[in-house]
């Protein structure tokens, strides 16, 4: 009898360490909240879609917390989340966070100048010092941008929204913006197409989770995130989640 009732104890003991262990399986990300279609406002996007699918396919839960871009790079570094979206690996983002193998998706990113540019650059040599670019605060735009950036006078802001409003009244030469979440900023704010000129093709960014330094499981949830897309992309469940929700 007392070898029945310790059985039954060592059994209890070991489902309730199994069940805490699979409640403790749960990666706490940052998604920034200003880059629609791939992460929005409530943190919702075509971006929040894939990870939470990829992390699905490897039985780990996500938790999501919606913050500025910036606030995010930061609170990862910090090691107050496991990791943070949507970040492109390049030369100074390598060295301050852990990356998977496989990005999330690609984004290609483009010059915006105002309505009506008499602009006609080719590439972004041509472009003359102390031009006044926009960008979001904290965003990468590639390695050569990286390298040609101190020739600008350059503005940074939080929003998309103020990008396209500095250039239609005049207040930046030019913006470098994302093509898909430029479209997507246009038609918030009930604005047309041609209220900004697509001019200059920058780079095409592979977009990342970038995990922190700090966490202990930082490369566990990278590698798991790996897998999940991987069988994501196998199942052909990756294509469909590419495409923005639709209303």
């Amino acid at each position: 009898m007392i070898f029945i009732k310790r059985h039954i104890i060592s059994t209890l003991l070991f489902c309730s360490f199994t069940i805490l262990s699979a409640r403790a399986e749960q990666v706490l990300l940052g998604a920034e909240d200003s880059w629609p279609p791939y992460s929005d406002k409530n943190g919702e996007g075509i971006a929040t879609n894939l990870i939470k699918a990829a992390y699905e396919k490897v039985g780990i839960d996500v938790k999501i917390q919606v913050r500025p871009y910036a606030r995010v790079l930061q609170d990862v570094k910090n090691g107050l989340l496991d990791g943070g979206y949507d970040v492109t690996r390049q030369e100074n983002t390598e060295r301050e966070f852990i990356f998977g193998r496989e990005p999330i998706f690609q984004a290609k990113a483009f010059w915006y100048f105002p309505p009506n540019t008499p602009h006609k650059f080719s590439n972004l040599a041509a472009i003359p010092n102390g031009f006044r670019v926009g960008g979001i605060i904290d965003y990468e735009y590639g390695d050569i941008y990286e390298h040609e950036r101190h020739r600008f006078n350059e503005i940074r802001v939080s929003r998309q929204s103020q990008l396209v409003n500095m250039l239609i009244r005049g207040r930046l030469d030019a913006a470098i913006m994302f093509e898909e979440e430029a479209n997507q900023t246009l038609i918030g704010m009930n604005l047309p197409s041609e209220a900004i000129t697509k001019v200059i093709y920058n780079h095409t960014s592979d977009i990342y989770v970038a995990f922190s330094k700090k966490r202990q499981s930082a490369r566990f949830y990278a590698e798991e995130l790996d897998k999940g897309i991987t069988l994501l992309k196998i199942s052909g469940e990756y294509e469909r989640l590419l495409k923005p929700d639709t209303p």
